[in-house]
């Protein structure tokens, strides 16, 4: 018989520790245009590439650069030279478990950045108007997610949900989503003046 290589469970708590702390709390109804606002920006933060546990409140920085996004927890100041990319701005997480984010300011962004913004948005929208319901692409569990971010990405799944429940909008098409949005797609980012 082979012995039982962890009897105590050791690193089952951790693991439900991370879980626990990932989950949302006290998630409002939302309307359409904020509801895809965050599911957007909160998608676009999770292709980032990041190996920390975000901690709900606090301001993180969203970079681009060489065909891929990366977050971190040093501001564009701190880094001096050495910065990772573009930074795209500030992003916080909420306590629901959703993004936001606030568009660096200052010169324009470069045109490669704009490129990928709306490449993302382009494929959002995509997405959204190919779903049955928004419900069937929440994304509950993403099997190619390094372990935070697969956490981070099943909370704003439940997040989103109860949202959407609170708010009595289930069962409802990409398309009708998108209708019931002025203007269509949320944008990432307004061009600073």
């Amino acid at each position: 018989m082979k012995a039982n290589p962890n009897p105590q469970g050791k690193g089952l708590v951790p693991l439900l520790d991370a879980w626990q702390s990932l989950q949302p709390v006290a998630v409002d109804p939302k309307p359409a245009p904020r509801l895809l606002a965050d599911y957007l920006v909160s998608l676009l933060v999770l292709s980032a590439e990041f190996s920390f546990k975000p901690v709900p409140g606090k301001p993180y920085y969203l970079y681009w650069r060489e065909g891929g996004w990366k977050l971190s927890l040093i501001s564009p100041a701190q880094w001096g030279l050495r910065h990772p990319g573009e930074c795209l701005g500030e992003c916080q997480l909420g306590f629901d478990m959703t993004w936001r984010l606030i568009p660096q300011q200052g010169p324009a962004f470069s045109a490669e950045l704009q490129c990928a913004i709306e490449q993302f948005t382009t494929l959002f929208g995509e997405q959204l108007t190919g779903a049955d319901t928004l419900e069937d692409i929440l994304p509950f569990y993403v099997r190619q997610l390094p372990f935070y971010r697969r956490l981070l990405a099943t909370g704003l799944a439940a997040s989103l949900l109860h949202s959407i429940r609170a708010s009595g909008q289930m069962g409802h098409s990409g398309r009708a989503w998108l209708q019931r949005t002025p203007g269509g797609l949320p944008q990432l980012l307004a061009t600073p003046t």
